[in-house]
């Protein structure tokens, strides 16, 4: 999905050890069959999506293109990076637990296309009483609910509202950074929690916080079972002493 509107074919991944033409034929046009083990993604099927990607998006030298990813393990890979090199594609993965403020598919396109694959399905048992989904049918839903969601103005604000294109950088309040403050705490040499007092703080005397790293960990869970056993013998002992 670019600013301008343009949807590149999805890739749609079944969880499957041999690829089956029938699985894929009502799917969107130009779709990416894969399968994995999972049904997710992983270091192989990512190098043959960004194939895929350099097919339809067709960057060049004299027009590169910029890929903005999230963080996922399988998309970070040295050869998704030579590969992008190589095609003239400039490579930015987003902040590890940012995805949901900095990526356009989790702004405005996922949310949807969601809403719309419980939906069709509903539709479908309707539509075709006394028979069951099976993943013959599953290409055909998707391409329904995508087909639906995959729109032109739904692209653009989802750039607009992640602060991409049109370039917006206060488009992020400050209260979106607020849960990094807790990393921002320094650790002193015996293991004390020192809490950065607030701009408008008026007691100094909750400024620091010492908090022993021993007193909030808990038990091992092997512990407080031998523990548990310990007391049921003595337990034992009394009553046969008794």
């Amino acid at each position: 999905m670019s600013a301008t509107g343009v949807f590149v074919p999805p890739a749609l991944i079944l969880p499957r050890k041999r690829i089956n033409p029938l699985l894929y034929k009502d799917a969107p046009n130009g779709t990416l069959p894969l399968i994995s083990d999972t049904g997710f993604m992983n270091f192989r099927w990512f190098i043959d999506w960004l194939k895929h990607f350099v097919k339809h998006a067709k960057p060049s030298a004299k027009d590169p293109v910029l890929l903005i990813a999230d963080n996922y393990t399988s998309h970070c890979s040295l050869s998704a990076i030579l590969l992008c090199r190589e095609n003239h594609i400039t490579f930015l993965t987003l902040p590890p637990h940012a995805s949901h403020v900095l990526q356009p598919l989790d702004k405005c396109f996922f949310v949807p296309l969601k809403a719309l694959c419980s939906s069709e399905p509903e539709k479908w048992l309707v539509q075709i009483p006394g028979k069951v989904i099976t993943l013959y049918e599953v290409s055909g839903i998707f391409k329904k609910a995508y087909s639906a969601t995959a729109r032109v103005q739904l692209a653009e604000n989802a750039f607009r509202v992640a602060g991409i294109e049109p370039y917006n950088l206060d488009i992020l309040s400050e209260d979106c950074f607020s849960p990094s403050l807790v990393t921002l705490a320094p650790l002193d040499k015996d293991c004390t929690v020192a809490v950065v007092p607030e701009e408008n703080e008026v007691s100094p005397s909750t400024s620091q916080i010492d908090v022993s790293i021993q007193s909030i960990v808990p038990l091992p869970r092997h512990e407080q079972r031998g523990a548990k056993k310990k007391r049921k013998k003595n337990h034992d002992l009394k009553i046969l002493r008794s």
